[in-house]
């Protein structure tokens, strides 16, 4: 079957392409599979032309037992690997990995001790939610049991890795949104360890600049939690007014004296993809007369995807399409017959770190001080099993703030006994409101549904009713406050003054229905000033909020279209490697090399500024000047950091501090240069020596372009230095899981996300250990992605547009594995049918 839109060059047919397990009912109407889980009766798969599959059943349960069905099918692997991820048992299906790494990540998986978080969790859950899980548990255990009695037998991974699943439980489902929090929430608590790290360094000046928070002067809503104007994202940002540096208090006293992370810690860095973009335009302003939306949810890079796009209807009930996380069944993004909604993380400071003071107890064991009491600390062992090698057995321990994380995490010991306390382990978190979401039919109801579930989001929503459909916005999740602002900034004393007191109330998260301007958008910005007070009382929700940049390119984009917003507008926008701050960086670059003359030892200095002044402040995987800024970009802040924190320190910096941040004090040192940068001290012109700096950086970073790719100036491209790797596990071992290696675009900044977060310290070794870690390349790894681009559209319920990273299977016998990575590399679009008629 061959169909052509806008944009799209090619559709595959699924037919001959899926792996048919022998258990299976047969088909209906040639292109439906009919599953009979358990005692739940018959649910109807339908797998369309480019792998979505489509689910159709009479009872609600029953319907979540046939998605969950084909999400196994597609990605039980996938789902299984997360589930280890959290439970802290990759070693027993991998091995210890190169020094320990494995093993590491296992060991501090169990510190958090999670699985027990989400059975209590899951205890505590809405009847509604439960019904659902079990559903949920049983479809996947059904394929589990299908494809082990088949002749294909259990997906690929299982078999070259010589294990079989455990059976899934309504509890995995919860850990597995949990997880996603998790993986939110661990740079946030690395960032509060490292400011403290840079705060004993270099003082807490330093660490404020280094680390600098996102302005004031470009949030969502101002104090009083009204709508501030969209004509404020308009102002183009730029070195020449940079914001007012925020001097932040100094670290507590439980912190005085030099604290390091060691490098053992510093292998578990997270690798960062915590980021989005969603936007919505009402029928004011689209070609429809109707709402758009668009979703575009930035994850680490993996592969296959990391989100599963899926279709449920369940008959008389309600109709669904739209993303989730493997192994946790709920719609984070859908839309309905009547309704849409896209998210975006919300960067809530969810996660505290306490250093304990602790005493041996009387009766054995030890006792935590807590608010003048000495509380029990409790302890558990646990038995880590390792392929290959003998079983290690730890000692974990919580204290009444929660999981010790030393227990689990090797390279802590300067700072203490640090105890994490996250929201996911509080009584108060939950899921239940994403199984209300799809039975949500308009704004009032959809609101009453976000606000029951716990991890921070921004849910952008859309119904149809009226002439041109109404959009709104609404802060979702669990936004602790505290007895003082030191948590949002380091760890804090464990002994009092620090406890939590509660959560922003419902009227006090950020929301508005209707906007004038008939725009909304969100990119991980700010969403409130620090002087939220919406009801009177401060609130706190986040502190690391991303730079407005992407946001502001989005808004530009969506003002000055020329014309009603069309679909294609808006996927355009998903595509934009447009940078915010790039010709401005450019601009001071020049003017700093104008004044202190090219490098006398770079042969390439001459092209190099030529490319650079010619450049169009796009980061395009073919662009020449984009190779050169990049680079520049990058040995600059790498010199800048460093030689104030040394590079030991800066191996660890550059990973777990959000790269933006780190380009917003750049941005601020090099418009006012001052003390301690640029080796500024008395009696050294600042402005001299920090076009020296660009100087020198010029030349360093020349010359590692040469060495990635020759000495001709004019065949350097963005492209070359910046790869997408897709990255399957066993993709060394087995070639079919191998996609390739191809240039990639787009940086940390623009909308079209070019991230690389978790190996960029890899800049600052030292020659052979550099070559030895893949040089630029290793560096410049693309780790962060869009895991799917979708455009929501229900006017016609057929017009949405949608493609996958890689394709919604993660099973390389079927044309569904990798069939979306061309097209999602090309910006290419497939339609993602609604109807029963549409879908092919």
């Amino acid at each position: 079957m061959m169909r052509r839109m806008t944009g799209v060059a090619f559709l595959l047919s699924a037919a001959a392409c899926s792996v048919v397990q022998d258990g299976e009912v047969g088909e209906v109407a040639d292109e439906q599979t009919a599953v009979a889980i358990d005692d739940l009766g018959v649910t109807y798969i339908r797998v369309d032309d480019q792998g979505i599959s489509h689910v159709t059943a009479w009872d609600e349960k029953a319907g979540y037992a046939g998605l969950c069905y084909a999400m196994a099918r597609d990605r039980l692997f996938q789902m299984d690997v997360l589930r280890r991820s959290a439970q802290g048992r990759l070693a027993e299906i991998y091995g210890p990995g190169e020094g320990d790494s494995i093993l590491g990540q296992d060991l501090l998986a169990r510190a958090q001790n999670l699985p027990a978080f989400a059975a209590a969790r899951y205890a505590a859950a809405a009847p509604r939610t439960k019904r659902v899980l079990q559903g949920c548990a049983a479809g996947v255990n059904q394929y589990i049991s299908t494809a082990k009695a088949s002749s294909s037998g259990l997906p690929l991974e299982f078999q070259a890795l010589g294990y079989e699943p455990a059976p899934w439980t309504p509890e995995d489902s919860v850990l597995a949104y949990i997880y996603v929090g998790v993986t939110f929430d661990t740079l946030t608590w690395f960032t509060k360890l490292e400011r403290a790290a840079v705060a004993s360094i270099a003082g807490t000046d330093v660490a404020t600049t280094l680390i600098k928070e996102a302005p004031d002067d470009v949030s969502m809503f101002d104090a009083q939690g009204n709508l501030n104007p969209i004509s404020q994202f308009l102002v183009p940002p730029g070195p020449a007014a940079p914001s007012a540096t925020l001097v932040n208090p100094p670290p507590p006293t439980c912190l005085d004296g030099a604290r390091r992370v060691t490098e053992q810690a510093r292998r578990m860095a997270p690798a960062s993809g915590r980021a989005s973009n969603a936007w919505a335009v009402d029928g004011h302003l689209t070609s429809t007369g109707k709402p758009l939306l668009a979703t575009d949810p930035h994850f680490p890079h993996s592969t296959p995807s990391a989100v599963y796009v899926a279709q449920l209807k369940i008959s008389g009930q309600y109709n669904v399409a739209g993303w989730m996380v493997p192994g946790f069944p709920g719609f984070i993004s859908g839309h309905t017959d009547r309704i849409a909604w896209v998210p975006t993380y919300s960067l809530f400071d969810s996660v505290d770190l306490y250093v304990e003071t602790l005493r041996g107890a009387s009766g054995g064991g030890e006792e935590a001080l807590v608010n003048g009491q000495w509380k029990p600390v409790t302890t558990r062992v646990e038995t880590i099993r390792v392929k290959g090698q003998a079983d290690v057995q730890r000692t974990f321990r919580a204290t009444p703030h929660g999981p010790v994380l030393n227990d689990g995490l090797d390279g802590l010991e300067s700072f203490g006994t640090l105890a994490l306390k996250s929201t996911a382990g509080q009584p108060e978190w939950k899921v239940d409101g994403y199984f209300e979401m799809p039975a949500a039919l308009n704004w009032t109801q959809f609101r009453t549904a976000a606000l029951k579930q716990s991890i921070g989001w921004n849910f952008i929503f859309a119904d149809y009713a009226g002439a041109q459909g109404h959009i709104g916005y609404q802060n979702s999740g669990l936004a602790p406050q505290r007895e003082s602002p030191l948590n949002a900034l380091y760890p804090v004393p464990g002994t009092g003054g620090h406890e939590w007191t509660g959560y922003a109330t419902n009227a006090e998260l950020p929301s508005v229905y209707d906007p004038p301007s008939h725009i909304l958008m969100t990119a991980n910005h700010r969403i409130v000033p620090r002087s939220y007070a919406p009801q009177g009382r401060p609130v706190h929700l986040a502190n690391y909020w991303d730079m407005p940049w992407r946001a502001q390119r989005i808004a530009t984009r969506l003002t000055t279209a020329t014309g009603p917003i069309t679909p294609q507008d808006m996927a355009s926008i998903q595509l934009d490697t447009q940078t915010t701050i790039g010709l401005p960086l450019r601009d001071s670059y020049l003017a700093a090399l104008g004044r202190a003359g090219l490098p006398a030892d770079d042969p390439s200095a001459a092209a190099a500024m030529a490319a650079l002044q010619q450049w169009d402040g796009s980061a395009a995987a073919s662009s020449q000047g984009a190779a050169v800024y990049e680079m520049l970009t990058l040995i600059l802040l790498r010199n800048t950091v460093s030689d104030v924190i040394g590079p030991d320190e800066y191996a660890f910096f550059a990973p777990n501090v959000f790269l933006t941040n780190q380009l917003n004090g750049l941005i601020d040192v090099l418009a006012n240069p001052r003390a301690p940068y640029f080796g500024i001290v008395p009696g050294v012109d600042p402005g001299a020596a920090r076009d020296q700096a660009v100087r020198a950086a010029l030349a360093q970073a020349d010359a590692m372009l040469r060495d990635a790719l020759g000495a001709d100036v004019s065949a350097w491209t963005w492209g070359g230095i910046h790869e997408l790797k897709y990255n399957h596990p066993l993709a060394g071992e087995d070639e079919r899981f191998d996609i390739g290696t191809f240039p990639a675009t787009g940086d940390v900044e623009t909308v079209n996300i070019g991230g690389w977060f978790a190996k960029v310290g890899i800049l600052g070794l030292p020659p052979g250990d550099f070559e030895a870690a893949g040089g630029v390349r290793g560096a410049l790894d693309q780790d962060s992605l869009s895991a799917t681009r979708l455009i929501w559209n229900l006017a016609p319920l057929d017009g949405s547009l949608g493609v996958m990273s890689t394709g919604n299977s993660g099973d390389p016998r079927t044309c569904n594995y990798s069939n979306h990575a061309e097209a999602w590399r090309s910006g290419q679009l497939f339609p993602i049918p609604f109807t029963s008629a549409a879908i092919p």
